[in-house]
């Protein structure tokens, strides 16, 4: 009776996203096949998948969460035959976010999805804990109880997220990351690996989209995330290091929040006591709307903002030629492709790298096409595509 119980409550939970899942079942029905590449090659399509990402990736300078070390993706293989291994395996994962996102959780979803489909695994099922904890430990718990085989989990907090996903490794399942490894966890025991964005290109770029148009002192106001979330902390961290190198980019603002919202009041205030401020780095790209927002309020379009993340406000505030002049991309759908990856990994045993990262994309508006075309891999809104022309 208690295990009908805790299915039961597992089918309430996941019940408004089965429909989502059931989108993978028809896109593995459509999944290309291996063609006439050998057992031994690369599986094609893992190749195709990753056109127009080499321009971006350079040297890599930093050290993942507890000193892991990040590679680029394209150590993140499978060949045909591993790929006809875990198809056989028909295994079934569950997904469990941090917090839906808009058109960087499509993208990502779309992304792990296709690769889903490739490898004959059925995605369960997602859940959206809203940066709740109790909501992802019993995310975590519900796919287990489901038969889930793996369960990737973007971890939201380092101590509690650890015990979210302990019931996890407790049933012997394995587990991939997205980012924030859990404190205590160890890899090649506890988690198979690691998908993440290449924070460093991240930052850097931001700085270089706000060099734009910049000739002499410029004032800056830095918006940082004050709560700890690491992969969040080390971008805040490179943008500050870059902007230190450069004598023409002055900050006269650091500005910490931990909601969104608070972008709003807390721009409109360092416009208040430093009205020379003429650039702006904004952390994501809701933050940066709010601050955006705020200069809108104060009437000082010359005020311009850099930040990371891609969605419609953003994009359509960058062609119009609104306050934010750019973003960076963090390249969501090969974030979860390579989240699938892993996963195959982990259904058929071979060991992954650690800490893999795909590139990091800076769009303005001369580049904005695309880059959508790499890195989300989704229709464009009719909302953004309007002011292309």
């Amino acid at each position: 009776m208690k295990k009908l119980m805790i299915i039961a409550a597992a089918l309430l939970l996941l019940l408004p996203l089965l429909a989502f899942a059931a989108g993978g079942k028809e896109t593995q029905e459509k999944a290309s096949t291996t063609g006439t590449a050998k057992g031994s090659d690369i599986a094609p399509f893992i190749i195709e998948m990753r056109q127009g990402l080499d321009p971006y990736r350079g040297s890599i300078d930093y050290k993942g969460e507890y000193g892991a070390v990040p590679t680029w993706d394209t150590d993140l293989v499978l060949t045909v035959d591993e790929v006809n291994q875990i198809r056989a395996k028909k295994a079934k994962v569950g997904y469990v976010m941090d917090a839906a996102a808009g058109d960087h959780t499509n993208s990502l979803l779309k992304g792990m999805k296709d690769v889903f489909a490739q490898l004959g695994i059925n995605l369960m099922g997602t859940v959206d804990p809203q940066f709740d904890v109790e909501k992802e430990r019993a995310g975590a718990e519900n796919f287990i109880a489901m038969g889930a085989d793996l369960v990737i989990g973007a971890p939201i907090d380092p101590v509690a997220s650890a015990a979210s996903f302990r019931p996890v490794l407790n049933a012997g399942k394995k587990f991939v990351i997205w980012s924030n490894i859990p404190k205590g966890y160890e890899y090649g025991k506890d988690f198979v690996g690691v998908s993440s964005a290449m924070a460093q290109d991240l930052g850097r770029y931001s700085v270089q989209i706000l060099k734009e148009g910049v000739s002499s002192k410029t004032e800056v106001a830095y918006l940082f995330f004050d709560a700890k979330f690491w992969v969040v902390n080390l971008i805040d961290a490179m943008v500050k290091q870059e902007l230190q190198k450069d004598p023409n980019l002055v900050i006269v603002e650091e500005l910490g929040f931990s909601t969104e919202k608070e972008c709003f009041d807390l721009m409109s205030a360092a416009i208040q006591r430093h009205p020379n401020i003429k650039r702006v780095y904004a952390c994501w790209n809701v933050p940066a709307q709010f601050a955006a927002d705020a200069c809108k309020q104060a009437n000082r379009p010359d005020i311009k903002i850099a930040c990371f993340g891609v969605d419609e406000p953003t994009l359509i505030d960058i062609l119009k030629g609104g306050n934010i002049m750019g973003t960076v991309s963090d390249d969501p759908y090969h974030l979860g492709a390579n989240l699938a990856l892993l996963a195959g990994y982990g259904i058929i045993g071979k060991k992954a790298p650690e800490f893999t990262i795909t590139p990091a994309i800076p769009i303005t508006k001369t580049n904005l096409q695309a880059a959508w075309d790499i890195t989300q891999k989704t229709p464009m809104p009719d909302s953004v595509k309007q002011f292309l022309k």
